[in-house]
C-alpha cells in the first residue's frame, strides 16, 4: 500500500470526531437487520418523543464517550429537520464550545447558552447576520439589565466588549462566571421568567419562518468531569442542576440534555442510555447480527481489498478478533484500525499485530486500581452496575466512565467488562475467587 492511499486510510479512522448524517462513514447502526443490536432504533425513539408531544419535551440522554452519541444527535437533529415530518428547527449545541467542562456549572450557564444558540439559529433562519443582529437583541438587554443590578459589573476585570459576548466570556472568564452566577443567583425567578418569555419569542419567529417549533439538543454535557483535582465538584454540579427532574431547565421549547454517565448511578430516572454493539448475548453466546454491524462500521472506514492490504491474507480472522477485542465498543474499533494503519510494514506481522491489543490491556490495567478488581468480578459475574457505598461510588463512576465497564440490552440492560480489563490477572483471580465460593462444598 502506498503512502498516499495508506495516509488516507489513516485519517478516516481518527475516533474521537463525530460524523454529520452524509458522512459516507457513518454507518445507521440500529437500522441494521430487525435484531435492534443496542435494543432500540435510539433516533426513532428519541424523535417520536418530540414529534409526538404536543407540550414541551424534556429529555436527558447519555452514553459512554466513543459510544456513538453525538453522531445519532446529528443525525437526529436532521430527522428533526425534515419538512415531511415534525419540520422543526433544531438547534445543536456542543458543550465543549460554549461551556467550561473543567469547572462546575450552573443554570445560569446552560440557559445562557441555550439562549444564545437559538437566537442565533432564529437569525439566520431569518437570513439575517447574526453577528451584527444580534447587538439589538437579549442579550444586549440582559447586560444591561445585570450591570445596572450590580454597578461593580462591566467595570475592570469584568469588562465585557459587549452583551453578545457574554456567554464566550464567561466560558473563559472565572471570575465574571462567578459574578454573574452570583447575581443571577439573587434573581433568578425573574432571570427564568425572561429567558423562558424569550425562548417563547424566538419559537414564535421560528414558526414565521416556516418551521412548526424550536427544538434545543444540548450535547457534550456527558464530558463534564472535570480534572484530578475537582472531580467530584464537577460532577456534583452537575447532579445539583439536573437532579428532581431539573425543574430549572425544563423550558417551553422542547430540549434534550445529555448528563454525565456518572449521573445513573445516582438514582436519575427516565435516562435514555445508549448501550454498546452487543456482540454476545447474555448468557454468552454468539450474537451474530452485533458482529455484522460492526463489520460494516469496519467496511465504512476502510474497504475489504485495502484491509487485506493492511491485515494479509488472514484478514478477516484479524478484524473478528479485533471486534471481538472491542467488547462492541466503536470508538475502540476504530482506534485499533488506526493503530494498525499507523505501522510503516504492510501488512501487519503476527507479533505487529498482537502488540495492539497488548497496548489495549496496558492502557486498561493503567487505569484500574487493585482495590477495585472484586468490585469488577461482581459485576461481571452478576452483570449489574452496582454502587456499593457512597464511599465506592468515585471508583465505579471511573470505571463506567473509562470505559472499563460497558453496558448493553438484551430486553432488559446489562453490564459486562470491557474485555481487556477482563483479562487483567488481579480481575481474573477476584472472579475465580467469587466462582469458587458461589460453588456448594462437597458433603
Amino acid at each position: 500500500m502506498d503512502f498516499t492511499t495508506q495516509r488516507q486510510y489513516y485519517n478516516r479512522c481518527h475516533f474521537q470526531e463525530s460524523l454529520a448524517p452524509d458522512d459516507a462513514r457513518n454507518l445507521n447502526i440500529d437500522g441494521i437487520g430487525p435484531q435492534k443490536v443496542r435494543g432500540t432504533n435510539w433516533v426513532e425513539t428519541l424523535a417520536r418523543k418530540i414529534e409526538f408531544s404536543e407540550p414541551p419535551a424534556f429529555l436527558l440522554f447519555t452514553g459512554l464517550p466513543g459510544s456513538g452519541k453525538s453522531t445519532e444527535l446529528r443525525r437526529l437533529t436532521a430527522r428533526l429537520s425534515n419538512p415531511q415530518r415534525g419540520n422543526f428547527l433544531p438547534v445543536l449545541i456542543d458543550g465543549e464550545t460554549s461551556l467550561d467542562l473543567t469547572n462546575p456549572v450552573d443554570i445560569p450557564d446552560v440557559i445562557a447558552a441555550i439562549l444564545f444558540a437559538v437566537e442565533e439559529a432564529v437569525l439566520k433562519a431569518e437570513g439575517r447576520d447574526p453577528e451584527q443582529a444580534m447587538t439589538e437583541g437579549y442579550f444586549t438587554r440582559l447586560w444591561s439589565w445585570l450591570t445596572q443590578t450590580d454597578l461593580e459589573l462591566g467595570k475592570g476585570e469584568f469588562t465585557i466588549p459587549g452583551g453578545p459576548k457574554l456567554v464566550a466570556e464567561m466560558r473563559t472568564r472565572p471570575s465574571l462566571r462567578g459574578k454573574v452566577r452570583s447575581i443571577i443567583a439573587s434573581h433568578l425567578s425573574l432571570f427564568l421568567k425572561q429567558a423562558r418569555e424569550e425562548l417563547e419569542l424566538l419559537e414564535a419567529r421560528a414558526r414565521q419562518c416556516g418551521h412548526s417549533r424550536l427544538v434545543v439538543i444540548f450535547d457534550s454535557l456527558e464530558k463534564l468531569r472535570g480534572t484530578s483535582e475537582n472531580w467530584e465538584q464537577v460532577l456534583a454540579s452537575a447532579e445539583r442542576i439536573f437532579a428532581g427532574g431539573a425543574p430549572h431547565l425544563h423550558l417551553p421549547v422542547h430540549v434534550l440534555y445529555t448528563i454525565p454517565t456518572a449521573l445513573v448511578s445516582r438514582r436519575f430516572e427516565h435516562v435514555s442510555f445508549l448501550p454498546m454493539i452487543k456482540l454476545a448475548n447474555r448468557d454468552g453466546t454468539p450474537f451474530p447480527p452485533g458482529f455484522e454491524a460492526a463489520r460494516e462500521l469496519v467496511r465504512r472506514r476502510v474497504p475489504d481489498n485495502a484491509l487485506a492490504e493492511i491485515l494479509g491474507p488472514d484478514s478477516e480472522a484479524r478484524i473478528a478478533e479485533l471486534i471481538h477485542w472491542s467488547g462492541g465498543y466503536p470508538r475502540e474499533i476504530v482506534r485499533m484500525l488506526q493503530l494498525a494503519l499507523a505501522h510503516d510494514d504492510l501488512p501487519l506481522s503476527q507479533p505487529d499485530f498482537e502488540r495492539i491489543f497488548n497496548e489495549l490491556k496496558d492502557a486498561y490495567r493503567k487505569i484500574v486500581p487493585a482495590d477495585a478488581f472484586d468490585w469488577l468480578a461482581q459485576v461481571a459475574t452478576e452483570q449489574y452496575y452496582t454502587v456499593l457505598n457512597n464511599d465506592h461510588r468515585q471508583i465505579a463512576d471511573q470505571m463506567l466512565l473509562n470505559n472499563a465497564v460497558l453496558r448493553y440490552v438484551n430486553g432488559n440492560d446489562w453490564f459486562d467488562l470491557h474485555p481487556a480489563v477482563a483479562e487483567i490477572p488481579g480481575v481474573k483471580k477476584a472472579r475465580a475467587a467469587l466462582a469458587q465460593a458461589a460453588t456448594p462444598s462437597a458433603p
